[in-house]
């Protein structure tokens, strides 16, 4: 278990068995070991789709120095622990929504498996589901005061939809790209195309976890730079 303070979470689920040790204490997006040197430094934002009980938030907020973290859960269960670790941990604004192409509503559908706490997807099943308001992720991004250093997105299989709808225009002001894909389908070449190039796959689940960033050159000068 992370000694990083005391996060909530709901024992026995993906919280404590993958979420907390992979995101947390393993820092598998490099958000300790990494990104807190890459840091521009002017203010910034950090949006955390798919937040869950935010656990990446929380590692945004605590060694991220110039940025701030609006994070979306649309699972009411999964905002309650969030909510919760926004309060304790700070500089994190928790939303309970749904990202989308367009504001609106969404069914998000339960997982299979009832240790899977925060998997509710929009792909259609057979089980339970749930309506939830939705913000469009990429007009809300554009009336944003700051530009965004790192949006990470966990939306388990709307990702595709989303940047399936996406111009350059949508992307140009967003850093670095964190996605955790869920098909095979997912349009890497459209991130390329945007400017954006691979900076590494996570060694947990690296076949679906992508770090993208635009302006790789100037980054990883900056990291020289603070390296000296």
């Amino acid at each position: 278990m992370s000694d990083l303070m005391e996060i909530a979470f709901r024992k026995d689920t993906d919280d404590d068995r993958w979420v907390i040790p992979e995101v947390i204490d393993l820092d598998m997006y490099c958000i300790k070991s990494l990104f807190a040197g890459l840091e521009p430094d002017e203010p910034t934002y950090v949006i955390d789709c798919g937040a869950h009980i935010g656990a990446f938030s929380i590692m945004c907020a605590q060694y991220l120095v110039h940025a701030d973290v609006i994070a979306f859960e649309p699972n009411p269960d999964s905002f309650i622990y969030l909510t919760e670790n926004a309060q304790r941990f700070g500089r994190i604004e928790a939303w309970n929504k749904a990202v989308s192409t367009a504001d609106g509503f969404l069914d998000l559908y339960a997982p299979d498996e009832s240790e899977w706490s925060g998997r509710w997807s929009s792909v259609p099943n057979s089980n339970e589901f749930l309506t939830v308001e939705a913000v469009g992720l990429f007009s809300f991004i554009k009336q944003l005061d700051r530009k965004v250093f790192i949006l990470k997105l966990d939306v388990e299989g709307y990702e595709e939809l989303l940047f399936e709808a996406a111009g350059s225009e949508d992307l140009r002001d967003i850093l670095i790209i964190i996605v955790e894909t869920h098909t095979a389908h997912f349009d890497h070449e459209k991130l390329i195309k945007c400017g954006y190039t691979l900076m590494f796959n996570p060694e947990i689940s690296s076949a679906r976890q992508f770090v993208y960033a635009r302006e790789l050159s100037s980054i990883t000068q900056s990291h020289a730079t603070h390296s000296l």
